[in-house]
C-alpha cells in the first residue's frame, strides 16, 4: 500500500473513500461519471462516497447546467478534519471520565463473582500489575517467586522493572525469590540499595512460571512462547501459596 494511502486510512478514510478523493484531485471538477471511470468505484456507490468525503470536508458539490458537478479541498483541510477529530475526541474523554465512576461501580460489583481470570502477552499483564499498584497500600507486601525460564526477553525484563518502580514509588514493598543462577541480573535490576523496599533471596528452584501473591491475589505467570497470566481471587488459594513462599524463603540465602 502506498504510503499517501496508509496515511488517509490512519486518520479515518475508508478504501473507497480514498479512491475517490484521490480520482478527484486527478480530475479537478468532475461528473459523477468521470469519477466512476477513474476511481473504478461503482455508480450505484459513488454518491454515498462522495458525500461521506463532503461531511470529512474534502469534496464539495456545485450544481452546473442542472448536473452535479464535484470538486476536492485543498489537500490542507485534511488538517481542519483532524483538528475536528481531535475535539470530539476530546468530548468523548470527558464524557467518559463523568460516566467512569459509574462503571466502576458496576465493574467492582461484577468483580465479586469473578474468581480467575486467564490473560495473555504483555498487554495482558499490564492489566493485572497496575491493578495490582493501586490495591495495594504503602508499606504492604507483594510477594515474587520469580520465574527461571523466559524472562530475559528485553521487552519482559523492561516491563517488570516498570512495574517494579511503580510499587516503589508508592511504598509498597517486595519479597522476591529468585534462583541462583540469577543473582548477577536480579541484582542490576531490582537491587535493594537502589529499591529499598525490595528484599531478595535465592534458591535452587528452577521454573518457567513466576508466582505473585498479594492481598488475596496469585497471579501464576507461565513465560513460553506465548505469555499467559492465571489471575485468581481467593484468600485460601493466596494463603496456601503464602505457604509455600514462606517455607521457600525460610531455605533461601542471601
Amino acid at each position: 500500500m502506498p504510503m499517501d494511502e496508509g496515511v488517509l486510512k490512519e486518520i479515518g478514510l475508508t478504501d473507497s473513500e480514498i479512491k475517490v478523493y484521490f480520482a478527484l484531485l486527478e480530475l479537478g471538477d468532475s461528473t459523477r461519471s468521470s469519477i466512476v471511470n477513474k476511481s473504478k468505484i461503482s455508480g450505484s456507490k459513488v454518491y454515498d462516497v462522495l458525500e461521506k468525503l463532503q461531511e470529512k470536508g474534502l469534496a464539495s458539490l456545485y450544481m452546473k447546467n442542472k448536473v452535479r458537478h464535484f470538486k476536492p479541498a485543498n489537500p490542507k483541510q485534511i488538517f481542519s478534519y483532524l483538528e475536528d477529530k481531535r475535539n470530539k475526541l476530546s468530548q468523548i474523554e470527558e464524557q467518559a471520565r463523568n460516566i467512569l465512576p459509574s462503571l466502576m461501580l458496576r465493574f467492582q460489583s461484577s468483580k465479586e463473582d469473578q474468581e480467575v481470570e486467564l490473560l495473555s502477552g504483555l498487554k495482558g499483564l499490564e492489566v493485572i500489575f497496575r491493578e495490582q499498584v493501586e490495591l495495594l497500600k504503602k508499606g504492604e507486601t507483594c510477594y515474587v517467586i520469580g520465574g527461571t525460564k523466559g524472562t530475559d526477553e528485553i521487552a519482559v525484563v523492561a516491563f517488570f522493572q516498570k512495574i517494579h518502580e511503580l510499587r516503589e514509588k508508592k511504598g509498597i514493598k517486595t519479597k522476591m525469590l529468585y534462583n541462583i543462577r540469577q543473582k548477577s541480573s536480579v541484582n542490576n535490576n531490582y537491587s535493594s540499595r537502589k529499591y529499598k523496599g525490595t528484599e531478595t533471596r535465592y534458591i535452587e528452584h528452577t521454573s518457567p512460571v513466576a508466582i505473585n501473591i498479594y492481598k488475596d491475589r496469585t497471579v501464576i505467570i507461565i513465560f513460553s512462547i506465548k505469555i499467559t497470566a492465571i489471575h485468581i481471587k481467593s484468600q485460601d488459594a493466596a494463603n496456601s501459596f503464602m505457604e509455600y513462599f514462606n517455607l521457600l524463603w525460610k531455605q533461601a540465602h542471601e
